[in-house]
């Protein structure tokens, strides 16, 4: 069978995510070609799989619109029908039996109008059925819960995909009338039509409830094959060491500050990922600057993983049960730093406030986390549960199904 993987390619986490279960499916004897556009789309081809650009909004405007939350500001109409008509040529040229989605909301759109099977990777706080909203009244009151709380937050939910529906939303819902589709409920332009996997653990991001054909599946991180990074024969066992990752766009005017942290022992080991970013920022002694990292041999070393606050980040410090602290540089990744708080696996804060505050309270927050045993417990006890979990084998498992499904009540008919 020939699978179409259409990503947002502007962050590596909506590339890696559908790559674990495309290696998978490629195993299985079934055709991945990746679409997209976005710095992170050779990732893909990396691990010998064709790629194909497709127009998409630009980084520089994804940045704006989710930093100054004008979300209105993200998806244009006209934009959006020229996604939508460069997908209708891709798929009449690919003839795929199925297009598989991550954050690309035309492609469901577009699977529709070609009669086209649709499948997605989400995370549940970007879904309609996440049970904690981004302004959480939990959250708020912390260990002072009362009744009416969890009510509270049922009800700011629903206001908060209203708002997403309308502001963010309104322009591909016109689009969709004029195309005569019904329109579609705020994150649903995210989800597949026929199969949405939530790349998420109930325990860390729970839902209220859900459809028939929306299921989590658990963690989807980048499990690469880059040698170990060459700063390991560096590290001093003896000294704690910090894993500091920048996301896809983010924390590059954190690092010439981080010498406020290597001058009290830390050793901290940096992944700058796409960008030249290395090329531009002085060494600083006791900072390691590493492009991609294979995580796998680099955080059995680590002590604390302080990063941007991206699912992937996340669920890769858990699993090998390190603390967090999130550093978030806009509301989606604020959430999961929030949701890192709230269990008590680590500390949040944003970029805007560090910037006031200044550099000496993220060292209090690394000494606070490092010093402090609750959090590494609170870590290493979760990641036997993250690690329960195997995406990428569950992920292509449902699409395999629902291929076989179809093509059992088309040999029927």
């Amino acid at each position: 069978m020939r699978i179409l993987a259409i990503a947002n390619a502007h962050a590596l986490a909506h590339v890696s995510r559908l790559l674990e279960i495309a290696k998978l499916l490629r195993q299985h004897g079934h055709e991945v070609l990746f679409a997209g556009y976005g710095k992170y789309l050779q990732v893909a081809a990396w691990d010998g799989f064709s790629t194909r650009e497709l127009p998409y909004i630009s980084v520089e405007q994804v940045v704006h619109a989710v930093r100054t939350q004008k979300l209105w500001e993200l998806y244009r109409e006209r934009e959006l029908a020229e996604f939508i008509e460069a997908e209708l040529a891709l798929y009449a040229e690919f003839k795929p039996d199925l297009v598989l989605l991550d954050n690309r909301p035309t492609a469901r759109t577009s699977a529709e109008i070609a009669g086209l099977k649709s499948a997605s990777v989400l995370n549940v706080h970007m879904s309609n059925y996440r049970r904690t909203p981004f302004f959480s009244y939990v959250q708020l009151a912390g260990k002072f819960q009362f009744p009416g709380l969890d009510y509270l937050d049922k009800l700011e939910n629903g206001i908060e995909n209203h708002v997403y529906d309308r502001m963010v939303m309104g322009g591909l819902n016109r689009l969709r009338g004029k195309l005569g589709l019904p329109p579609l409920f705020a994150y649903q332009h995210e989800e597949g039509q026929h199969l949405g996997l939530l790349a998420d653990t109930p325990e860390f991001n729970p839902v209220r409830q859900l459809p028939d054909h929306i299921r989590y599946i658990g963690p989807l991180t980048w499990r690469n094959t880059l040698p170990a990074p060459m700063c390991l024969g560096h590290l001093d066992p003896e000294r704690p060491t910090v894993y500091f990752t920048l996301g896809s766009e983010g924390l590059n005017e954190l690092v010439e500050q981080l010498g406020v942290l290597t001058r009290q022992g830390i050793q901290i080991v940096v992944a700058t990922g796409a960008s030249d970013f290395a090329e531009q920022v002085k060494p600083l002694e006791g900072v390691y600057l590493e492009q991609f990292i294979n995580t796998d041999t680099l955080l059995p070393h680590c002590d604390l993983v302080c990063c941007h606050g991206g699912n992937g980040t996340l669920y890769q410090a858990l699993a090998h049960g390190l603390p967090c602290i999130v550093v978030a540089t806009h509301a989606e990744q604020n959430y999961g730093g929030k949701r890192i708080q709230q269990l008590g696996l680590g500390r949040a804060t944003t970029l805007k406030k560090l910037r006031r505050e200044g550099m000496a309270s993220l060292l209090e927050s690394v000494l606070q986390v490092l010093d402090t045993a609750s959090y590494r417990d609170a870590a290493r006890a979760i990641a036997p549960r993250i690690k329960a979990w195997n995406g990428a084998e569950l992920g292509a498992r449902a699409i395999m199904e629902l291929i076989l499904t179809d093509n059992r009540n088309t040999n029927l008919d």
